[in-house]
C-alpha cells in the first residue's frame, strides 16, 4: 500500500498528485501538508485517512456514485456470518472433546461475547457499558460478574488492536463485492463486520443446545432417498480379488478450500503479466483481460451470489455470457463510468436503448471467452480444480470468416466530406501555431506542418486508422531513440 509520506527533518509530510477531477479546482499538480508527527506509525495511519478522503472527493467531483448498494452490503454480511459461524462451530466441537468440558460455562462465555459485539454494533468501536445496558443485561439473566466480564471484553479487543477491525480485512470485504474502498465504504464495512459477528455469536443454542434447523426432516429425506429404486448393475462384473496384503481403504472426506471470488482478479493480473513477459499480449489486450475479469467477478457476486470461487459452475458462466450477449449495452467499456456501475445498473442501461444496441459483438464476445479460458486454466493449475470442468467452447458466438480487413469493409469517405476537411484553416490559412482551428488574416496562407496537417493527409491516402498511424509513429520514434542510445554508448 502506498502511503505517500516522506520525512523532512523529524516531521512527516503527506504529498499526492492531484486527481484529474480536482486538478482544475485546486489549480496545482500536487497537494501536500504536514502531518505534525514524528511517529512513522501515526504518519501512516493519518496518510491512509487522507488518501481515502482525497479519493472520495475525486469520485464525487467526477460525478460517480462509489457507495455500496444494499445488495453488496447484504452480500458482505452473509460472508461474515458464514465465516464466523463455521469458525465457532469448529471451536465448539474441539471443546467438547475435553473430558472437563462444561456446557453451562461454554454458554456463559458465548453470552458474554454476544453482548460485547451487540454493544459494538450499537455504539461503534468506542462502545461502553451504560446504565441502560446494565439493566438490559440483568433482565436477560446476566449476573453482575457477567456484566463486568462484558466490560472487560470491550477493552480487550482494543488492547489487542482487533477493534477497529484491521484495514486489510475491511478492504478485502469491499473488494470482494467489486466495490471501491472509499472512506464511507470502509465505515459501512466496519459496521457490517460487527453486525455479522453479533449474529454469529447469537447462535449459541446451535452449538451447545443441539438446535440445528437443517436437522428438521433430515431422517425423512434419508429414508425417502433409500426407497428410491436402485440403478441396474453393470453387465460387466469383475471377479473379486482377495488381496490381504493391501492396506484397508479409508474414505477421507475432502473439505473444499474457501477461495474468495475476488482472487479471480488476482489470477487475471498474473495471466496478463505472463503474457506481457512472453510478448503475447500488448497493453490493450492486458487492459481488456483485466476489465472482463472485473466484470465477471462483479456479476458472480452481485447477480449469482457466488462468493467462493470453488463453487463456480458451468451454469453460472453461461448466465454471464448470456448477460454479455443480450443484456449489456453494446458499447460497454467505452466510458470510464461503466466499470463503476452495478450489474443491475448495467442492465437498466441496456434496457434504456433499442434492442439493436444491446449485447456486445460476436468477435468481442469470443475474445472475452478466450481471456476467461486462459484465466480458468491458470487458476486450475494452481489448485482451483472446479474450473477445469467449465467449457467455454459451446458458449462462443458463431462469426463469419472475414477475407478482408475491417477497414476495407468500411464505407469510403464521400469525396465532398473529404474536400470539406481540407478546406479548413489548418490546410489553408490558420491563425497561429497555438490556434490552428481559426482562420488567419485575410489573404494569408499560414500553414504549420504539424500532426494536425499530416495525419489527415495520411489517413486520406493510406486508409489507415488514427490508432495505427499513432502506433507506427511510436514504433519509429522508439527505434530511433534506441539507435541513438546505442550510438552514444
Amino acid at each position: 500500500m502506498a502511503f505517500h509520506i516522506f520525512r523532512r527533518e523529524a516531521v512527516y509530510y503527506w504529498r499526492r498528485r492531484t486527481p484529474r477531477a480536482l486538478a482544475m479546482l485546486f489549480g496545482r499538480p500536487h497537494v501536500s501538508m504536514s502531518l505534525r508527527t514524528t511517529s512513522h506509525t501515526a504518519a501512516r495511519r493519518l496518510a491512509t485517512q487522507l488518501n481515502a478522503t482525497l479519493d472520495d472527493l475525486a469520485m464525487l467531483a467526477d460525478g460517480s456514485d462509489p457507495h455500496l448498494t444494499q445488495s453488496q452490503i447484504e452480500t458482505m454480511l452473509r460472508a461474515v456470518v458464514d465465516r464466523h459461524l463455521t469458525k465457532l462451530e469448529l471451536v465448539a466441537l474441539a471443546a467438547k472433546t475435553d473430558p472437563d468440558f462444561d456446557v453451562a460455562k461454554a454458554k456463559v462465555r458465548d453470552q458474554r461475547a454476544y453482548w460485547t459485539y451487540l454493544l459494538l454494533d450499537a455504539q461503534g468501536v468506542t462502545a461502553v457499558v451504560r446504565d441502560q445496558d446494565r439493566e438490559r443485561m440483568a433482565a436477560e439473566g446476566l449476573s453482575e460478574a457477567d456484566i463486568e466480564a462484558v466490560q472487560d471484553h470491550l477493552a480487550m479487543p482494543r488492547v489487542n488492536e482487533l477493534v477497529p477491525t484491521k484495514h486489510h480485512i475491511l478492504r478485502d470485504m469491499i473488494e470482494g463485492v467489486s466495490a471501491t474502498p472509499t472512506a464511507m465504504n470502509l465505515a459501512v464495512a466496519q459496521g457490517t463486520y460487527l453486525r455479522g459477528m453479533k449474529l454469529a455469536l447469537a447462535q449459541s443454542e446451535r452449538r451447545y443446545g443441539g438446535a440445528r434447523i437443517e436437522d428438521d426432516g433430515l431422517v425423512d429425506r434419508m429414508l425417502l432417498a433409500k426407497s428410491d429404486p436402485r440403478m441396474p448393475p453393470s453387465s460387466i462384473v469383475n471377479p473379486p480379488v482377495d488381496r490381504p496384503d493391501d492396506p484397508p481403504k479409508i474414505d477421507t472426506p475432502t473439505i473444499p478450500q474457501f477461495i474468495p471470488m475476488a482472487d479471480f482478479v488476482k489470477f487475471a493480473d498474473r495471466v496478463a503479466q505472463q503474457n506481457d513477459m512472453d510478448e503475447h499480449w500488448d497493453e490493450k489486450a492486458q487492459r481488456q483481460a483485466k476489465s472482463v475479469a472485473n466484470l465477471f467477478v462483479k456479476f458472480m457476486v452481485q447477480d449469482q451470489r457466488i462468493l467462493d470461487l470453488s463453487l463456480l459452475r458451468q451454469e453460472h458462466v453461461g448466465k454471464f455470457i448470456d448477460f454479455l450477449r443480450f443484456d449489456i449495452y453494446k458499447h460497454y467499456g467505452k466510458s470510464v463510468h461503466d466499470e463503476r456501475l452495478t450489474i443491475e445498473q448495467l442492465r437498466e442501461k441496456g434496457r434504456s436503448v433499442v434492442q439493436a444496441k444491446r449485447g456486445i459483438a460476436g468477435g468481442t464476445l469470443n475474445r472475452h471467452a478466450t481471456f476467461l479460458r486462459q484465466i480458468f486454466d491458470h487458476a486450475a493449475a494452481r489448485g482451483v480444480k472446479s474450473l477445469e470442468s467449465i467449457d467455454l467452447t459451446k458458449l462462443r458466438a458463431k462469426t463469419r470468416s472475414k477475407n478482408k480487413r475491417a477497414r476495407d469493409q468500411r464505407r469510403k469517405l464521400p469525396i465532398d466530406s473529404a474536400r470539406a476537411i481540407f478546406r479548413t484553416p489548418p490546410f489553408i490559412n490558420c491563425a497561429g501555431w497555438d490556434n490552428l482551428g481559426h482562420w488567419g488574416e485575410q489573404g494569408g496562407s499560414r500553414i504549420f506542418h504539424c500532426a494536425l496537417y499530416f495525419v489527415p493527409i495520411l489517413i486520406y491516402y493510406s486508409g489507415a486508422r488514427r490508432e495505427e498511424l499513432a502506433v507506427r509513429w511510436w514504433m519509429t520514434s522508439s527505434s530511433t531513440a534506441r539507435d541513438a542510445s546505442r550510438t552514444s554508448t
